[in-house]
């Protein structure tokens, strides 16, 4: 059981999205995965009226916060149809490459769609006791 004050970090990872965001990737802030053992990014998407196509999440790494790898690490696809939601996607540490160490959640609409959506990111299980 996690005791969230202690072992788990919540961050905006994305801001809400204009609603009709078409086909266009929108990147996550990135997170440094330093002290943390699991990543999660809970991408919530509005009613039916905003969701006009499928989202494709993916979890991208970079060793320096800035250039993120295309080889994703994780991917979730939520279809078109699925309304008032929020699902996650996630990686563990140890599935980072080698002197990676920060992860971001980017998303991408299916072409010719405008979607409203939004994103968390949760670090969770510290490498190291809480001081």
């Amino acid at each position: 059981m996690h005791k969230v004050s202690e072992n788990i970090k919540f961050s905006v990872g994305i801001v809400v999205a204009a609603t009709y965001r078409t086909a266009a990737e929108v990147d996550g802030v990135g997170v440094d995965m330093a002290k943390y053992n699991n990543f999660a990014a809970v991408v919530n998407v509005a009613g039916a009226t905003q969701w006009q196509g499928a989202l494709t999440c993916v979890i991208a790494e970079s060793t320096d916060n800035s250039t993120f790898s295309d080889t994703f690490l994780a991917t979730l696809t939520i279809a078109s149809a699925t309304t008032n939601t929020a699902q996650s996607v996630e990686v563990r540490a140890e599935e980072m490459s080698d002197g990676y160490r920060y992860l971001r959640c980017e998303v991408t609409p299916a072409a010719g769609t405008g979607n409203m959506f939004d994103s968390v990111n949760a670090q969770f299980n510290p490498r190291y006791a809480a001081v």
